[in-house]
């Protein structure tokens, strides 16, 4: 029985049993992963610092929601959540993009939930995703389902680019060769998200 709202996926299971086998395995016995394609750029720390002019309600419990430039369009509502071990985009989204079907990798993967829901994709696709200067790949799992959020941005990415979120500073950093960039999150999209999923209601692009 599949969810009305998109709060299952939020434990994912991005990647097949036997890549996940195979890394348990590898763990056990001492022998390194392949080298990630994506090197951290930079050598400089990254930290966050309260503000005195940044204002929150305190406390807040505001889920990481940002926006981004994803196929040459802005997307808003896009969860960044480390507990993903995928990249998602949600059918609704995919097509709003104007994306069409036959650009889609028919690759099934099984996607499990907080209590063992499993939710098969409709296939996967890479598409550019631009954020502060840097125009990156990006493979996302397509999801045929409800959803308050367009996107979510998880560990793949998040370890791709080498960022750094907080959702208690509503930010995201990550390096880049002249420096470390970063960018906010929308306090008032994550509420409105959370609001709409308690809600049952569904949004659009």
């Amino acid at each position: 029985m599949v969810a009305k709202n998109s709060l299952f996926l939020l434990t994912l299971g991005g990647i097949s049993h036997a890549t996940a086998k195979k890394s348990i395995w590898n763990a056990k016995h001492g022998i390194e992963a392949a080298k990630p394609k994506c090197l951290l750029l930079g050598t400089d720390e990254i930290s966050f610092t309260a503000k005195k002019q940044e204002k929150f309600l305190t406390p807040h419990h505001d889920a990481l929601v940002i926006l981004l430039t994803v196929a040459n369009c802005l997307v808003k509502t896009i969860l960044v959540h480390n507990g993903s071990s995928g990249n998602i985009i949600f059918q609704a989204a995919y097509k709003d993009l104007g994306l069409e079907e036959s650009a889609l990798t028919q690759r099934i993967t099984p996607l499990i939930g907080f209590s063992g829901e499993v939710k098969q994709t409709a296939g996967d696709v890479t598409l550019p995703v631009y954020a502060e200067g840097i125009n990156m790949s990006t493979k996302f799992l397509v999801v045929d389902c409800d959803s308050s959020y367009n996107m979510i941005l998880g560990r793949p990415r998040i370890h791709g680019m080498g960022t750094v979120p907080s959702t208690l500073h509503q930010m995201v950093k990550f390096p880049k060769p002249w420096g470390i960039k970063a960018f906010r999150g929308d306090p008032e999209y994550s509420r409105s998200c959370y609001q709409t999923t308690l809600k049952g209601k569904t949004k659009v692009l």
